[in-house]
């Protein structure tokens, strides 16, 4: 899930929050300092798909 150095990733938003990790499944934090971070843009699609409500974005990880 995570990108390299070289690669910033990709960050999926949904509301005012973030996905995140939480207790080996996924979470939502307002913090973009705790937000997952994708390796693909498809993948990081994926899970907006699967975890948020229509209309989450995603970004590319400004960090």
């Amino acid at each position: 899930m995570k990108a390299t150095s070289k690669q910033r990733g990709w960050i999926v938003r949904s509301g005012d929050g973030y996905l995140c990790p939480k207790d080996g499944d996924v979470g939502y934090t307002a913090n973009l300092v705790d937000a997952s971070t994708f390796d693909t843009e498809e993948e990081a699609k994926d899970a907006g798909r699967d975890h948020c409500d229509p209309g989450f974005v995603v970004i590319r990880d400004p960090r």
